[in-house]
């Protein structure tokens, strides 16, 4: 009979154990998958961020490049006066001769 007893406490403490070792790796599966959920989470929101601050980046660029086209356009639209009043007769010159004129007064 002392066979038969400890045959069954043998048996009766390897189900235990493995009882044991089953409830806590269940416990540590339902951890990870709970710290994965979070960091799911997380990277759905810095993705949530990440697309807001590309579309503000867009609008930036967007309104930068009008800008752009905007000055060249003044520019092109501009030169052609600029260089003739270059070209006429103390026309780029006639206010730094009265300057010097009234400098010599």
């Amino acid at each position: 009979m002392n066979v038969l007893t400890i045959i069954a406490w043998t048996v009766s403490a390897a189900v235990a154990a493995w009882w044991l070792a089953l409830a806590r790796s269940a416990a540590a599966i339902s951890r990870l998958r709970e710290e994965m959920r979070e960091e799911v989470r997380y990277w759905q929101a810095e993705s949530a961020r990440a697309k807001t601050r590309a579309a503000q980046l867009e609008k930036e660029v967007a309104t930068w490049s009008a800008g752009c086209r905007q000055g060249r356009d003044d520019l092109v639209t501009l030169l052609p006066l600029v260089i003739a009043a270059l070209e006429r007769p103390n026309g780029g010159h006639a206010a730094a001769d009265e300057n010097e004129d009234l400098a010599t007064n």
